[in-house]
This record gives C-alpha cells, structure tokens and sequence, in this order.
C-alpha cells in the first residue's frame, strides 16, 4: 500500500475514522501514513476481534469502539479523514454507509474507500466464499470493480479527486492465499447436495 501511504502523508490531521476496522488493520496503515494524527476511532459493528486490535496497534492513538457504520453516533463533521479497507462488500446498504461517511467527515476532509485485491487468485477465492457465505444465509456480496466504487461514490454526492492502483508483493499475503487454495477441496464437500456445488466446482 506504498502509494496510499504517499499520500496520507501529505495530511496533518486530529482525528481519523476507521469503518468494519476488525482487527484495525486499516487504522493501522492510516496511521503508518499520516504526517500526524492525535486519534484514530476504529469502528466495528462487533468486538470479537478488538483485542488482536489493539495487541497491533499498541502504542498508537488507536480507539476502538463498537457502532453501525450506517447508523453513527456521531456529530456531523467530526472527522478530518473517514476510511474503510477492504469491507464495502461485507454492507448490504452502501447507500446508507456512504451517505453517513459524508455526514461525519469535515468539509473539505478526506474519504478513502479501499478495496484491495492481492490478484485475480484472491479475487476468484474471494467469490466462492461469497457463494458459500450466501448459501450459509450470511450476507457477502462479491467484489466491487472500481469502476462499481466509482459509481458508488459520485451517485452519493462525493467527489472523486484521484484513484490510486496500488499493487501488494508480500510474500506473506502469496503463503496465506497458497493456504486457501489448498484447503478450497475439503471446503467445497459441505456444499455437495447444493445446486450451486457446479459453479463451485468450477470456479475452484
């Protein structure tokens, strides 16, 4: 994520938000970026990983604090950067999220929506677990495309002032996605009687 730590660096800011943050992975790198910043709230609608959280954000400005990102507590304006990583397809209602980030983040402040992919393998896994978690009754939508995010954005009244392709070489993302291809076989046999079980089949 060089090129979006470049440019968070060009931001002296207070305080930060951090939506769907988990284990504040994204805060994280926001923090890693900024030039300064007194606070960063990281926000989830649920706390089961709020402790890995702050093990990895020790020693930063790093709050973490449980609220529906499409229904925020918070005052407008209140926000001199609002951020989510990796998590618009997880949000039924992006409409909804969308238009809260607006709410809540200043004028002129800045809005970061972040969807990255280590490559198409990590994409095409990506989609078999959105199948899968559907099948379950969880909600999971497939990967937004930029040009999708794009339109997202501008259809709720924000302004789109750059784009950055940023590339992933981590040899630690490469090891975790050869993990979740090997086990993709013994995950598939629960979906055997399941219609979707062909598609599955072949997309795998």
């Amino acid at each position: 994520m060089d090129k979006l730590r470049q440019e968070l660096s060009s931001l002296h800011i207070e305080k930060a938000l951090d939506i769907a943050t988990r284990d504040g992975a994204f805060a994280k790198e926001m923090y890693a970026g900024f030039g300064s910043c007194k606070e960063i709230v990281a926000l989830d609608r649920f706390d089961k990983m709020f402790e890995k959280g702050r093990e990895k954000c020790a020693d930063m400005p790093v709050n973490f604090v449980i609220g529906d990102a499409c229904h925020m507590d918070f005052e407008d304006n209140t926000f001199d950067v609002v951020g989510i990583g990796n998590s618009l397809h997880h949000i039924p209602d992006l409409a909804a999220l969308l238009a809260e980030m607006k709410r809540v983040v200043k004028p002129g402040g800045v809005t970061i929506l972040s969807q990255p992919k280590a490559s198409l393998t990590h994409w095409i896994l990506h989609d078999i677990d959105c199948t899968m978690h559907t099948i379950d009754g969880i909600y999971h939508h497939p990967t937004y495309s930029k040009s999708e995010i794009l339109w997202l954005a501008r259809n709720a009244g924000l302004t789109v002032e750059k784009t950055l392709c940023d590339l992933i070489d981590d040899p630690k993302v490469v090891a975790k996605l050869r993990e979740r291809i090997a086990a993709v076989p013994e995950n598939l046999k629960k979906y055997e009687s399941n219609p979707a079980h062909a598609f599955l089949a072949a997309e795998a």
